[in-house]
Protein backbone atom coordinates (compact mmCIF):
# COMPACT_ATOMS: atom_id res chain seq x y z
CA UNK A 1 0.00 0.00 0.00
CA UNK A 2 2.75 2.43 0.95
CA UNK A 3 4.81 1.61 -2.12
CA UNK A 4 1.74 2.07 -4.34
CA UNK A 5 1.06 5.53 -2.90
CA UNK A 6 4.69 6.59 -3.27
CA UNK A 7 4.73 5.43 -6.89
CA UNK A 8 1.49 7.30 -7.62
CA UNK A 9 2.79 10.47 -5.93
CA UNK A 10 6.00 10.32 -7.98
CA UNK A 11 3.98 9.91 -11.19
CA UNK A 12 1.75 12.86 -10.31
CA UNK A 13 4.81 15.05 -9.59
CA UNK A 14 6.35 14.10 -12.91
CA UNK A 15 3.19 14.69 -14.96
CA UNK A 16 2.43 18.06 -13.34
CA UNK A 17 5.99 19.28 -13.80
CA UNK A 18 6.09 18.33 -17.48
CA UNK A 19 2.63 19.36 -18.65
CA UNK A 20 2.18 22.40 -16.42
CA UNK A 21 5.72 23.62 -15.83
CA UNK A 22 7.03 23.58 -19.41
CA UNK A 23 4.23 25.72 -20.95
CA UNK A 24 4.49 28.20 -18.08
CA UNK A 25 8.26 28.52 -18.51
CA UNK A 26 7.93 29.04 -22.27
CA UNK A 27 5.19 31.64 -21.79
CA UNK A 28 7.17 33.35 -19.04
CA UNK A 29 10.32 33.65 -21.14
CA UNK A 30 8.38 35.01 -24.10
CA UNK A 31 6.51 37.48 -21.90
CA UNK A 32 9.69 38.63 -20.20
CA UNK A 33 11.46 39.18 -23.50
CA UNK A 34 8.48 41.12 -24.87
CA UNK A 35 8.52 43.31 -21.79
CA UNK A 36 12.23 44.03 -22.17
CA UNK A 37 11.83 44.87 -25.85
CA UNK A 38 8.86 47.15 -25.15
CA UNK A 39 10.53 49.04 -22.32
CA UNK A 40 13.74 49.54 -24.29
CA UNK A 41 12.16 50.44 -27.62
CA UNK A 42 9.80 53.21 -26.49
CA UNK A 43 11.37 56.55 -25.59
CA UNK A 44 8.64 57.30 -23.06
CA UNK A 45 9.55 54.24 -21.03
CA UNK A 46 13.29 54.70 -21.41
CA UNK A 47 12.98 58.03 -19.60
CA UNK A 48 10.86 56.60 -16.77
CA UNK A 49 12.55 55.34 -13.58
CA UNK A 50 9.61 53.01 -12.89
CA UNK A 51 9.94 51.44 -16.34
CA UNK A 52 13.69 51.10 -15.72
CA UNK A 53 12.99 49.08 -12.55
CA UNK A 54 10.48 46.92 -14.42
CA UNK A 55 13.00 46.33 -17.21
CA UNK A 56 15.57 45.03 -14.74
CA UNK A 57 12.91 42.93 -13.06
CA UNK A 58 12.03 41.33 -16.40
CA UNK A 59 15.71 40.59 -17.08
CA UNK A 60 16.13 38.85 -13.72
CA UNK A 61 12.83 37.01 -14.21
CA UNK A 62 13.98 35.58 -17.53
CA UNK A 63 17.29 34.64 -15.92
CA UNK A 64 15.50 32.90 -13.08
CA UNK A 65 13.35 30.89 -15.46
CA UNK A 66 16.33 29.74 -17.51
CA UNK A 67 18.72 29.11 -14.61
CA UNK A 68 16.29 27.81 -11.97
CA UNK A 69 12.96 26.73 -13.46
CA UNK A 70 14.50 24.74 -16.32
CA UNK A 71 16.74 22.63 -14.00
CA UNK A 72 13.71 22.14 -11.74
CA UNK A 73 11.67 20.73 -14.65
CA UNK A 74 14.58 18.54 -15.76
CA UNK A 75 14.96 17.19 -12.23
CA UNK A 76 11.33 16.42 -11.37
CA UNK A 77 9.92 15.93 -14.85
CA UNK A 78 12.71 13.94 -16.46
CA UNK A 79 14.42 12.48 -13.35
CA UNK A 80 17.79 14.09 -14.08
CA UNK A 81 19.26 16.08 -11.18
CA UNK A 82 22.10 18.25 -12.45
CA UNK A 83 22.84 19.33 -8.87
CA UNK A 84 23.48 15.74 -7.78
CA UNK A 85 25.80 14.98 -10.67
CA UNK A 86 27.78 18.24 -10.54
CA UNK A 87 29.04 19.92 -7.38
CA UNK A 88 29.52 23.15 -9.33
CA UNK A 89 25.88 23.18 -10.43
CA UNK A 90 24.81 22.24 -6.89
CA UNK A 91 26.42 25.42 -5.59
CA UNK A 92 25.62 27.78 -8.47
CA UNK A 93 21.95 26.73 -8.58
CA UNK A 94 21.28 27.86 -5.02
CA UNK A 95 23.32 31.01 -5.55
CA UNK A 96 21.42 32.02 -8.67
CA UNK A 97 18.07 31.19 -7.10
CA UNK A 98 18.50 33.53 -4.14
CA UNK A 99 20.16 36.27 -6.21
CA UNK A 100 17.60 36.37 -9.02
CA UNK A 101 14.57 35.97 -6.74
CA UNK A 102 15.59 38.75 -4.36
CA UNK A 103 16.66 41.02 -7.21
CA UNK A 104 13.35 40.55 -9.02
CA UNK A 105 11.28 41.25 -5.91
CA UNK A 106 13.48 44.22 -4.95
CA UNK A 107 13.00 45.90 -8.32
CA UNK A 108 9.26 45.29 -8.11
CA UNK A 109 9.34 47.00 -4.69
CA UNK A 110 11.32 49.90 -6.12
CA UNK A 111 8.92 50.20 -9.06
CA UNK A 112 5.84 50.45 -6.86
CA UNK A 113 7.56 52.85 -4.46
CA UNK A 114 8.61 54.93 -7.46
CA UNK A 115 5.02 55.06 -8.68
CA UNK A 116 3.80 56.06 -5.24
CA UNK A 117 6.27 58.96 -5.23
CA UNK A 118 5.56 59.88 -8.86
CA UNK A 119 1.82 60.12 -8.21
CA UNK A 120 2.26 61.92 -4.89
CA UNK A 121 0.69 65.32 -4.35
CA UNK A 122 3.98 66.69 -2.97
CA UNK A 123 6.43 67.98 -5.57
CA UNK A 124 9.51 67.25 -3.44
CA UNK A 125 8.55 63.57 -3.35
CA UNK A 126 8.07 63.49 -7.11
CA UNK A 127 11.64 64.74 -7.53
CA UNK A 128 12.93 61.43 -6.13
CA UNK A 129 11.69 59.75 -9.30
CA UNK A 130 14.51 60.24 -11.77
CA UNK A 131 16.51 57.88 -13.91
CA UNK A 132 19.92 58.86 -12.49
CA UNK A 133 18.88 58.00 -8.95
CA UNK A 134 17.34 54.75 -10.22
CA UNK A 135 20.69 53.75 -11.76
CA UNK A 136 22.47 54.31 -8.43
CA UNK A 137 19.88 52.45 -6.36
CA UNK A 138 19.80 49.43 -8.65
CA UNK A 139 23.60 49.25 -8.68
CA UNK A 140 23.63 49.17 -4.88
CA UNK A 141 21.10 46.34 -4.70
CA UNK A 142 22.89 44.32 -7.40
CA UNK A 143 26.01 44.42 -5.22
CA UNK A 144 24.04 43.57 -2.05
CA UNK A 145 22.26 40.53 -3.46
CA UNK A 146 25.38 39.33 -5.28
CA UNK A 147 27.27 39.29 -1.97
CA UNK A 148 24.28 37.86 -0.13
CA UNK A 149 24.38 34.69 -2.23
CA UNK A 150 28.04 33.88 -1.56
CA UNK A 151 27.31 31.59 1.46
CA UNK A 152 25.26 29.41 -0.88
CA UNK A 153 28.41 28.80 -2.92
CA UNK A 154 30.25 27.76 0.22
CA UNK A 155 27.75 25.72 2.23
CA UNK A 156 25.86 23.82 -0.47
CA UNK A 157 27.56 20.44 -0.85
CA UNK A 158 26.99 16.84 -1.84
CA UNK A 159 25.84 14.44 0.88
CA UNK A 160 24.43 10.90 0.93
CA UNK A 161 20.69 10.88 1.63
CA UNK A 162 19.76 8.56 4.53
CA UNK A 163 16.41 7.83 2.85
CA UNK A 164 17.47 7.01 -0.70
CA UNK A 165 21.18 6.32 -0.17
CA UNK A 166 21.95 8.54 -3.16
CA UNK A 167 23.91 11.74 -3.60
CA UNK A 168 21.92 14.94 -3.06
CA UNK A 169 22.71 18.66 -2.97
CA UNK A 170 22.06 20.19 0.44
CA UNK A 171 23.15 22.92 2.85
CA UNK A 172 25.69 21.43 5.27
CA UNK A 173 26.11 24.34 7.68
CA UNK A 174 23.64 24.50 10.59
CA UNK A 175 23.82 28.28 11.11
CA UNK A 176 23.32 29.05 7.44
CA UNK A 177 20.44 26.56 7.34
CA UNK A 178 18.76 28.44 10.21
CA UNK A 179 19.29 31.70 8.36
CA UNK A 180 17.62 30.27 5.26
CA UNK A 181 14.62 29.25 7.35
CA UNK A 182 14.10 32.40 9.39
CA UNK A 183 16.15 35.09 7.66
CA UNK A 184 15.60 34.33 3.99
CA UNK A 185 12.34 32.38 3.59
CA UNK A 186 10.50 33.76 6.60
CA UNK A 187 11.74 37.38 6.58
CA UNK A 188 13.07 38.58 3.21
CA UNK A 189 10.69 36.54 1.05
CA UNK A 190 7.69 37.84 3.00
CA UNK A 191 8.72 41.40 3.84
CA UNK A 192 9.34 42.32 0.21
CA UNK A 193 5.85 41.26 -0.98
CA UNK A 194 4.35 43.03 2.05
CA UNK A 195 6.14 46.25 1.09
CA UNK A 196 4.75 46.01 -2.42
CA UNK A 197 1.21 45.58 -1.09
CA UNK A 198 1.46 48.59 1.25
CA UNK A 199 2.91 50.95 -1.35
CA UNK A 200 0.65 49.47 -4.02
CA UNK A 201 -2.43 50.50 -2.08
CA UNK A 202 -1.05 54.01 -1.57
CA UNK A 203 -0.04 54.31 -5.24
CA UNK A 204 -3.52 53.19 -6.31
CA UNK A 205 -5.05 55.88 -4.10
CA UNK A 206 -2.75 58.52 -5.61
CA UNK A 207 -3.47 57.36 -9.15
CA UNK A 208 -7.22 57.70 -8.63
CA UNK A 209 -6.72 61.33 -7.60
CA UNK A 210 -4.60 62.24 -10.63
CA UNK A 211 -7.68 63.40 -12.52
CA UNK A 212 -8.13 66.20 -10.01
CA UNK A 213 -4.63 67.59 -10.49
CA UNK A 214 -3.31 70.02 -13.06
CA UNK A 215 -0.73 67.87 -14.84
CA UNK A 216 -0.13 67.14 -18.55
CA UNK A 217 -2.49 64.55 -20.02
CA UNK A 218 0.37 62.41 -21.39
CA UNK A 219 2.06 62.31 -17.97
CA UNK A 220 -1.22 61.45 -16.26
CA UNK A 221 -1.96 58.55 -18.62
CA UNK A 222 1.61 57.22 -18.34
CA UNK A 223 1.41 57.22 -14.54
CA UNK A 224 -1.92 55.43 -14.63
CA UNK A 225 -0.59 52.86 -17.08
CA UNK A 226 2.54 52.10 -15.09
CA UNK A 227 0.59 51.98 -11.83
CA UNK A 228 -1.88 49.41 -13.20
CA UNK A 229 0.96 47.29 -14.62
CA UNK A 230 2.82 47.29 -11.32
CA UNK A 231 -0.30 46.59 -9.25
CA UNK A 232 -1.15 43.52 -11.35
CA UNK A 233 2.32 42.10 -10.77
CA UNK A 234 2.21 43.00 -7.07
CA UNK A 235 -1.06 41.15 -6.52
CA UNK A 236 -0.03 37.95 -8.28
CA UNK A 237 3.50 37.93 -6.85
CA UNK A 238 2.09 38.22 -3.32
CA UNK A 239 -0.32 35.32 -3.91
CA UNK A 240 2.42 33.05 -5.27
CA UNK A 241 5.55 33.96 -3.33
CA UNK A 242 4.01 33.73 0.15
CA UNK A 243 2.84 30.08 -0.19
CA UNK A 244 6.23 29.22 -1.66
CA UNK A 245 8.04 30.81 1.29
CA UNK A 246 5.83 29.07 3.85
CA UNK A 247 6.34 25.73 2.16
CA UNK A 248 10.12 26.15 2.20
CA UNK A 249 10.08 27.00 5.89
CA UNK A 250 7.91 23.96 6.63
CA UNK A 251 10.16 21.68 4.59
CA UNK A 252 13.34 22.84 6.33
CA UNK A 253 12.12 22.85 9.93
CA UNK A 254 9.70 19.88 9.88
CA UNK A 255 10.30 17.25 12.56
CA UNK A 256 8.33 14.40 11.03
CA UNK A 257 9.84 10.92 11.23
CA UNK A 258 11.56 9.49 8.19
CA UNK A 259 8.36 7.75 7.16
CA UNK A 260 8.46 7.28 3.37
CA UNK A 261 4.71 7.90 2.98
CA UNK A 262 4.82 11.15 4.97
CA UNK A 263 7.90 12.29 3.08
CA UNK A 264 6.17 11.45 -0.23
CA UNK A 265 3.18 13.63 0.77
CA UNK A 266 5.46 16.49 1.75
CA UNK A 267 7.39 16.17 -1.50
CA UNK A 268 4.18 16.14 -3.56
CA UNK A 269 2.91 19.28 -1.83
CA UNK A 270 6.28 20.98 -2.40
CA UNK A 271 6.21 20.19 -6.12
CA UNK A 272 2.67 21.50 -6.48
CA UNK A 273 3.58 24.78 -4.76
CA UNK A 274 6.82 25.06 -6.73
CA UNK A 275 4.91 24.75 -10.00
CA UNK A 276 2.45 27.34 -8.74
CA UNK A 277 5.44 29.57 -7.98
CA UNK A 278 6.62 29.23 -11.58
CA UNK A 279 3.16 30.43 -12.65
CA UNK A 280 4.09 33.83 -11.18
CA UNK A 281 6.36 34.54 -14.14
CA UNK A 282 3.48 34.24 -16.59
CA UNK A 283 2.13 37.49 -15.16
CA UNK A 284 4.72 39.31 -17.25
CA UNK A 285 2.62 38.52 -20.29
CA UNK A 286 -0.30 40.40 -18.72
CA UNK A 287 1.69 43.63 -18.48
CA UNK A 288 2.00 43.73 -22.28
CA UNK A 289 -1.78 44.11 -22.53
CA UNK A 290 -1.64 47.52 -20.88
CA UNK A 291 0.76 48.96 -23.45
Amino acid sequence: MASSFIASANLVKQEITIYFGIPIVVMGVIGGCLNIITFLSLKTFRQSSCAFYLTLKSIFDVGELLLNAVPFIVRWGFKTDWGASSLFFCKIRSYMFSTTTLSSMTYLCLAIIDQYLATSYYLRWQQWCNIKLAHRITSIFIIIWTLHGIPSLIFNNHIISPLTNTTICQVTNYIFNRYLSYGYYLTLNNILPLITIVFGIMAYYNARNLVHRTIPLVRRELDKQLTVMVLVQVLISFCTLVPFSINNIFTIVNTFPNDPVIQAKISLASILIANFFILYYAVRVLSIIFY
